[in-house]
């Protein structure tokens, strides 16, 4: 997914991701999405696809019953299909062509900057594209003004040059790991587009401000282009959210109900603690492109922790006295039913659970009140190490760099900046930056063939798009192939990064120096994350665990109320995410909520609820109960670690 771009860059993101991310998990779960029950049906997403989950809402024109269907067709169970590859390719290959033609036309150095941008913010919604498109300018424009004046005030000083760099990729870096989805990438890009600036112009050894003029034009043509291109022929996906919501929310209410009426209960299924993991995932993608949505996405967040919470006060919990429900009836409003869970649960001397319900009550029945606040949830671990990643891969270039004076030294250096910090954040960086690898050095391959032996008899823009398009339509194709489409971005980034269209002849030891310079960057991009500060779902869990470990240990130590209502908040957070690398069914998972479980009874302890069971346990048995939670967790988390658990 990433190749983001030497040009320029982009990002799982986190968080967020690609394309062809999106285009292969809708092309493998297409399928399946059929056969799912309708009331039960969840969007189930590999971690790889982290912060991609897919939302297909029935929002297109009617499905054909024969043949190949395009973009914004659906299927019989209302759930939009995938473009046919030849279409996605010809559309974006277009768009690509006619953003290269516009620079071109304005006399801009990099003209194949705007072919880039084009590909970087291509999405396959109107929502993602509007707001990957706002991330990326936005990025652009504050990276470039950075880079500018860097460029402009220490140009005759590279070591000062880099290190201001340095500087900026890390603080980029470390906030962007606080935010998820397109806010993430507007960081990130905001990093790696001041180091393209910088580096480029030491490279050239010219420091025109113009370089960064020249990097925001681009920018916006290629946005310009690719909406226009595409922007009608895309789904609006976000339609299906408060429907998915709705019913998980009835099964675990179902499942409460069950825990309270009747005499055994088993554990909540697997899969419903996986659904509500997907439903967390989901909700950035369904937002995208609508401040109402996004307002329904923090929402949507703080009822995925408390379902889990509530689901976790199920577990080995005993009921002291049941009081008879009803059925639910058909009829009956969600907040009657909450209501009389309510008065159940306090009956049954279930406190925490009582003041959980209550909660996700005020958050259910109350949509049209004021939004809910923007909730920080900064982990200090991943953001030291997101800020680390940049700076380490670019001290490795620049040593090299000044130590053997290559000429190429700065694409090098460019090039392995650029890709640390494009996946700083990303839970899969280690497996991310070896299908960069793989794109880079085939685009790498094919754009020094075109350089030497096709472009140099470009002589105009017709013939230098005649000579480009083949390449870029294989690599649009290759994108919507299962196994390709990883790569796929990479080896077109690459092929325009090294052919450099328009650009004037070079010789063969030049464009070969300027090849490998790009290769050796991937090359210690991949060190940085595989041998010094690895991105892995394995060490996301982990660091997730110790988080939990910790936020229970100061919630169990906080000496009021507000204080420790936030931690809980915390917490709720810190377990929904771990549920995106780490089985429900394992014994870390469930470690983990067992500590959310502990703290949201000594949340309620300290209420001084006159429930009965607060008579029985103060509120510093309940914290202590907290404190046995965290310990078991962190030793959880180091067997683990040694291979004794699985």
């Amino acid at each position: 997914m990433a190749i983001l771009l030497l040009s320029g860059a982009p990002t799982r993101l986190p968080s967020h991701l690609n394309l062809t991310e999106r285009y292969r998990i809708e092309n493998l779960t297409f399928a399946k999405e059929q056969s799912i029950s309708k009331r039960y049906r969840s969007v189930k997403v590999h971690p790889l696809a982290h912060h991609s989950t897919q939302i297909r809402p029935d929002d297109g024109p009617s499905a054909s019953r024969r043949g190949g269907i395009g973009a914004g067709q659906t299927s019989q169970a209302g759930l939009p299909r995938p473009e046919l590859p030849a279409i996605f390719a010809l559309r974006t290959t277009s768009a690509a062509l006619f953003a290269f033609a516009v620079a071109w036309s304005l006399g801009i150095h990099h003209p194949w900057w705007a072919a880039m941008t084009v590909w970087l913010v291509a999405q396959p919604t109107r929502g993602l594209l509007l707001e990957r498109s706002i991330a990326r300018l936005v990025g652009t424009v504050c990276g470039a003004l950075v880079g500018a004046l860097v460029l402009g005030l220490l140009a005759q000083d590279r070591l000062a040059a880099l290190v201001a760099v340095a500087a900026w990729l890390a603080l980029c870096a470390g906030l962007g790991s606080t935010f998820r989805h397109f806010r993430n990438y507007g960081f990130v890009l905001a990093g790696y587009t001041a180091s393209i600036v910088v580096l480029f112009g030491l490279g050239e050894g010219v420091s025109d401000p113009g370089l960064a003029l020249d990097r925001v034009v681009c920018t916006a043509i290629g946005i310009l282009c690719s909406a226009a291109f595409s922007f009608r022929a895309l789904p609006d996906r976000g339609r299906e959210l408060a429907q998915r919501r709705a019913e998980i929310v009835d099964r675990c209410l179902v499942h409460i109900e069950d825990f309270l009426h009747k005499d055994t209960i088993g554990q909540p299924s697997l899969a419903l603690l996986s659904d509500i993991a997907a439903l967390d995932r989901s909700v950035d993608d369904g937002a995208a492109g609508s401040l109402r949505r996004q307002r329904d996405a923090r929402r949507t967040r703080r009822i995925s922790g408390l379902l889990l919470e509530l689901l976790g006060l199920t577990v080995g919990s005993t009921v002291r006295h049941r009081i008879r429900l009803r059925s639910p009836d058909a009829d009956a409003s969600l907040d009657m039913r909450l209501v009389a869970l309510i008065a159940a649960a306090n009956a049954a001397t279930q406190p925490a659970m009582a003041q959980s319900l209550e909660e996700l009550r005020q958050i259910l029945t109350t949509e049209t009140a004021a939004p809910l606040p923007v909730w920080f949830d900064i982990d200090p671990s991943s953001v030291w190490r997101a800020a680390a990643r940049p700076v380490v891969a670019l001290a490795i270039a620049a040593t090299i760099w000044s130590a053997t004076g290559w000429p190429s030294g700065a694409m090098m250096a460019m090039t392995a900046a650029l890709f640390t910090s494009l996946f700083s954040s990303h839970d899969q960086g280690n497996h991310m930056v070896i299908q960069v690898l793989f794109g880079t050095m085939a685009g790498a391959v094919a754009g020094t063939l075109a350089r030497l032996f096709l472009l140099p008899h470009a002589d105009d823009l017709a013939t230098t798009l005649l000579c480009i398009a083949p390449f870029l339509l294989a690599g649009a194709w290759l994108m919507r192939r299962p196994l390709t489409s990883k790569m796929a971005i990479d080896l077109t980034m690459t092929f325009l990064l090294t052919s450099q269209p328009s650009s004037p002849p070079v010789a063969l030891a030049q464009a070969l120096n300027e090849t490998a310079a790009m290769i050796v960057g991937v090359t210690i991009a991949v060190a940085t994350f595989w041998t010094l500060l690895p991105a892995t779902p394995a060490v996301r869990s982990r660091l997730l665990g110790q988080r939990i470990a910790r936020l229970t240990l100061r919630l169990s130590k906080a000496g009021g109320l507000k204080p420790a209502k936030a931690l809980r908040q915390s917490l709720r957070q810190a377990l929904a995410r771990l549920l995106d690398f780490t089985p429900p069914q394992s014994a870390t998972f469930v470690a983990a909520q067992g500590c959310l479980t502990a703290s949201s009874r000594a949340v309620a302890a300290r209420c001084g609820d006159p429930a009965p069971s607060t008579s029985l346990h103060s509120a510093a048995a309940y914290d202590h109960a907290a404190r046995q939670a965290a310990a078991t967790l962190s030793a959880t988390l180091a067997k683990n670690k040694t291979g004794e658990t699985p």
